[in-house]
């Protein structure tokens, strides 16, 4: 099992448990992979190893769920999104009568998405740090639906939605000072 295979278990664990627990969880079981590598071979230490991970993971969804740790992360980053939707709403309503330029509009919309979601993924970081990754994901996910049920846009346009957006939400979780490092 390759250290890239190791961390990324770790990682998997870290998510779902509180530090400390995951700290001592993650310890046994590379105190427990030790020994087996002493008398078994690396594929059926590696199996025996995902094995436990797999098994673990229900049990530790579930103690997530009754600790209510994901319910702030969902409402701040759902709340959020609602936000920039109304920012939004009240920028381009101030900015749009100015042009009657269909390229101009366009360009006013994409400022005004991205600053609305640079705002809000800011303060969804300060409230909570997960809620900002998925607030990036939220807007990814409906921006992809957006443009698979609206009529088409320019290609410039439809990639600028795609790109911009999580983009936006993550330099402003950055700016927030919570988030040190971009991890998606």
């Amino acid at each position: 099992m390759s250290p890239l295979t190791l961390a990324l278990s770790q990682r998997i664990l870290a998510r779902l448990m509180p530090p400390a627990q995951a700290e001592a969880l993650v310890g046994d079981l590379l105190e427990e992979r030790r020994l087996r590598l002493q008398t078994g071979s690396q594929v059926s230490v590696a199996g025996w190893y995902w094995r436990q991970l797999a098994a673990s993971v229900p049990a530790l969804l579930w103690a997530s769920v009754r600790r209510g740790a994901w319910l702030i992360t969902v409402v701040t980053a759902v709340a959020s999104y609602i936000a920039a939707n109304a920012i939004q709403l009240v920028l381009e309503s101030a900015l749009l009568p100015m042009t009657t330029s269909k390229s101009v509009q366009s360009v006013v919309f994409l400022l005004t998405f991205a600053a609305a979601l640079a705002a809000c993924g800011y303060v969804a970081a300060s409230i909570r740090l997960g809620a900002a990754r998925l607030l990036a994901f939220l807007v990814f996910a409906a921006t992809c639906a957006m443009l698979a049920i609206s009529a088409r846009a320019p290609l410039w346009y439809e990639g600028s939605l795609l790109v911009l957006g999580p983009v936006a939400t993550i330099v402003g979780a950055t700016l927030s000072g919570r988030l040190r490092r971009i991890r998606l």
